[in-house]
């Protein structure tokens, strides 16, 4: 008896030890482990327990805020699957997200996770609403409402594809939402809620090469010159925490600016401010000890919901043009810059729209230099910075490609 029951024993462990080794072999990573909330972080509002190997949210219709329950860490380029059933209410599976003091809790990506023709959609809470809903004959078909269902959201660079029990339900190419976050599990305000999920699984890919580098290495301010309180935090945020008794623009050496100088480049960077805040990217700078004068600058101030505006506020360039839209999130939200810079045409895009498409040689800063370099403006205000990456660009290339474009829609 004893002999059968250490045979047992001993094939028990090797079908685990070929599960897990398995399990291991496909890259996949648990998110969860099917016992307690460890890597999440329950929000206020709602509540979150382990029964039977699954997270079960619930909450009462009394209750105005989403409860959410978001991961600890973020993450960038991804496979994530898990398995999820809606009792009732309005549920949704957050990526690329940020946490933000209001109700809702969170601004970023979710897969819509509900009993409706809109599973599998994909909401931008905090920016466009629905970017993509799916086909209502296809959930139909492969949906099973109140049951366990399989998802599934691969995102990559900037494509994302959401598929429900194996089938696409939504797709983007191109996208021009944000590339770094946290998952977050939600539970929609204002309605009686009860979802659950289960084996949460993630495999992290390598982001694309798409030519940009980081500017920062998330160590120190190696490749750049300050004077000023600059630092960099966990997860490569550069912040500014200005110095007691410090004021005022023109402290130049204050500023945070590259060692070297850039010509032609794309560069890419998000940014958030406290109440009030004030700062600016600086471009082509020619002499460190003057930015104003021997460079120009995309503006960042705290105007959001400005009806009237110019070059001064956030997203104008200073002395030359303001934004075409007032784009800038309230204070304390996270906010994107892409601002390309070829020769003398400038184009800036903030948070998704276009607002600027100049040629600088047609303005006040036709005189100034096309190479230089860049820097970020000390307002002795609180800021943050994360994601700064840059992609520098070959004109020469680019202008052949352009003429050979030209020549054969020619033909």
């Amino acid at each position: 008896m004893h002999r059968h029951i250490g045979i047992v024993l001993v094939i028990a462990v090797m079908l685990f030890v070929a599960a897990d080794a398995s399990y291991a072999a496909d890259g996949f990573k648990p998110l969860f482990d099917g016992k307690t909330l460890k890597g999440w972080k329950p929000m206020p509002g709602g509540e979150w327990t382990v029964k039977d190997g699954a997270i079960v949210g619930t909450s009462v219709k009394s209750e105005h805020r989403h409860g959410l329950l978001m991961s600890e860490k973020e993450y960038s380029d991804f496979v994530v699957n898990f398995k999820f059933r809606v009792i009732k209410g309005d549920s949704g599976f957050y990526f690329r997200s940020d946490p933000v003091k209001s109700a809702v809790g969170v601004h970023g990506f979710q897969m819509e996770i509900d009993n409706s023709k809109e599973v599998g959609g994909l909401y931008e809470t905090g920016g466009r609403g629905w970017v993509k809903k799916p086909d209502a004959k296809l959930i139909k078909k492969i949906y099973q409402p109140g049951k366990w269902n399989q998802g599934s959201i691969t995102v990559i660079g900037k494509n994302v594809t959401v598929r429900i029990n194996g089938e696409v339900t939504s797709e983007l190419k191109n996208d021009k939402g944000r590339l770094k976050g946290r998952f977050a599990m939600q539970l929609h305000g204002r309605m009686d809620m009860e979802v659950m999920f289960k084996d949460i699984e993630i495999k992290e890919a390598k982001p694309a090469d798409d030519g940009f580098v980081e500017m920062f290495n998330g160590k120190d301010l190696t490749g750049w010159k300050t004077t000023g309180n600059w630092k960099i935090q966990k997860g490569n945020i550069l912040t500014l925490e200005p110095r007691e008794g410090e004021h005022g623009w023109q402290r130049y050496h204050a500023y945070i600016t590259t060692v070297r100088k850039y010509k032609d480049f794309i560069i890419d960077l998000e940014f958030k401010f406290k109440k009030r805040g004030n700062s600016g990217v600086f471009l082509r700078v020619a002499d460190p000890k003057n930015h104003v004068e021997t460079g120009f600058e995309i503006q960042i101030l705290d105007t959001h919901g400005k009806k009237n505006f110019g070059h001064h506020d956030c997203g104008g360039v200073i002395r030359t043009a303001g934004p075409s839209k007032m784009m800038v999130k309230p204070a304390g939200e996270w906010n994107r810059y892409i601002i390309s810079v070829i020769g003398s045409q400038l184009k800036v895009n903030l948070n998704g729209e276009d607002i600027h498409d100049l040629d600088l040689s047609k303005t006040v800063l036709k005189d100034r230099p096309l190479s230089g370099y860049i820097g970020f403006q000390d307002e002795a205000k609180y800021l943050w910075y994360r994601n700064v990456r840059i992609k520098e660009l070959n004109v020469e290339k680019t202008e052949k490609k352009e003429t050979v474009e030209k020549k054969e829609k020619a033909k």
